[in-house]
């Protein structure tokens, strides 16, 4: 069986990953991770398609200026784009990941292996019974006297 320690270590590990996931997801130059970038429904006859839409240059209030709407909707149109403001930052997607993780459902269901490790954790440190008081003080004092060997 794995020490605490070493199960801990992997927790933490599990953690960070999972981590550096959400921020290649959220991170990345992407249409639906712009700010500007808004998605239209087109309805004609039977078909429904969804336009997106830069709304960098339009006014707050709504309606369209039709000689400074841009298409945007493939990701190399972002790659180039020099105004792409993510709606993420670093931040922000930390503090959702650490608020996924304060909520037990939320973690059961997107994290199973973070409550399998968290559960593993929790029943170790149970199964370990506290150190008396005199096998405290044989420790101590075993740790402060050194013997040195007969040669």
């Amino acid at each position: 069986m794995r020490t605490s320690g070493a199960i801990y270590k992997k927790l933490r590990e599990v953690k960070y990953r999972r981590l550096v996931e959400l921020y290649r997801r959220l991170l990345r130059r992407a249409p639906e991770l712009c700010k500007y970038n808004k998605a239209y429904r087109i309805q004609t006859d039977n078909t429904v398609r969804e336009i997106r839409l830069c709304m960098l240059h339009q006014p707050e209030n709504g309606g369209f200026i039709p000689h400074l709407l841009d298409i945007c909707q493939e990701i190399n149109h972002c790659n180039q784009c020099n105004a792409f403001v993510s709606i993420h930052t670093k931040e922000t997607v930390r503090a959702a990941f650490e608020q996924d993780l304060a909520n037990e459902n939320v973690k059961a269901k997107r994290y199973p292996e973070i409550c399998a490790l968290e559960w593993v954790l929790e029943q170790s440190s149970s199964l370990i019974p506290p150190l008396s008081w005199i096998e405290r003080v044989y420790l101590f004092l075993k740790s402060k006297i050194t013997i040195w060997p007969l040669s």
